[in-house]
């Protein structure tokens, strides 16, 4: 367990303070009345507010994988400078399963493809409600078939291909690496979660603590309303990957968890069911943290900070000699 000592970075809090009072002008409808239409909207508007970091660098490619469904899903391909082959990292976005694209993790995969020295296959999975569970996830484990099958072309190295995600992004990606625990020929050689959703439960110590920065505990329980098609589905290890029944053979992990987090005592659970597996676990928290602080580093010195000390550790445990 751990105890809340410090307060969250005051960057942070000024950050978030401007976008409460832009989203007061606008007139932000209780969550309870929000739509998912009417969140995208607000949501693109508080992204203006997230000041970028420029990272050059990094080949561009924009293209899409064609689902086992038929549909196509859009990815965007980066490629560091150098000769390869690299790891080949699977990303996707956060979003709470109902909004953020390719645009809105781009900076962060910009990130880690250079610094990491990685490809990274971001994906644009379907998005909810129109699309709910499990189409996020049936797009997740496509998009990891085809970072396989399509190695050679990416300059990738198949031996080190890795899944990874923030929030709605991290459940599906730990998810993923649970359905192809068992399978030697997509075998994931790790998983990368940033404050991760791993389960459908509301009674945690953090949850009650119902923290007011950034996603609260109304927001969660709003994403995982239009994200499940019945509560029932919430007890499905798919949706909640911390109902897995064993850990053992999941690939090697970097879970990174925030004080201030809803999420945090889930991802502080996983790490210790994990550890008790003898699943090999990097874990790393992050005191005056929030939510999403991933997406803050243009803003906050602190986050750019546990941002740099994230990426560093990903390109150890990928590059371990």
């Amino acid at each position: 367990m751990i105890n809340v000592r410090a307060a969250v970075d005051p960057q942070i809090v000024a950050l978030l303070h401007s976008i409460s009072k832009k989203m007061m002008e606008l007139n932000h409808p209780p969550i309870d009345l929000l739509t998912p239409e009417q969140s995208r909207h607000y949501y693109k508007i508080a992204r203006e507010f997230f000041t970028t970091v420029q990272v050059d660098g990094v080949t561009i490619e924009n293209t899409y994988i064609k689902a086992t469904l038929k549909h196509e899903i859009p990815i965007r391909i980066y490629t560091p400078d150098g000769e390869g082959p690299f790891p080949v990292l699977v990303y996707f976005h956060g979003g709470g399963w109902v909004f953020g694209d390719l645009d809105s993790s781009d900076h962060v995969c910009r990130y880690f493809s250079k610094e990491a020295g990685i490809v990274v296959v971001s994906v644009a999975y379907r998005l909810a409600p129109e699309h709910k569970y499990p189409a996020a996830f049936l797009d997740a484990i496509d998009s990891v078939r085809w970072a396989f099958q399509h190695v050679k072309k990416l300059n990738g190295d198949s031996t080190r291909i890795l899944v990874g995600g923030e929030s709605s992004g991290g459940n599906l990606a730990a998810a993923t690496a649970i359905y192809y625990r068992e399978d030697e020929e997509f075998k994931l050689s790790h998983q990368f979660l940033i404050t991760p959703v791993l389960d459908y439960n509301f009674d945690t110590l953090s949850y009650r603590a119902n923290y007011q920065f950034n996603l609260t505990t109304e927001k969660m329980k709003w994403f995982w309303g239009h994200y499940l098609k019945d509560p029932t589905q919430g007890r499905e290890t798919f949706a909640s990957p911390l109902q897995v029944s064993c850990t053992k053979d999941l690939p090697e992990t970097l879970l990174v968890t925030a004080d201030f987090d809803p999420l945090r005592e889930e991802g502080l659970s996983f790490v210790d069911r994990l550890r008790e597996d003898e699943v090999k676990v990097e874990h790393l928290h992050f005191e005056n943290m929030v939510h999403s602080f991933i997406n803050m580093i243009g803003t906050s010195d602190e986050a750019r900070k546990a941002l740099i000390e994230i990426t560093k550790k990903l390109r150890e445990m990928l590059y371990i000699e």
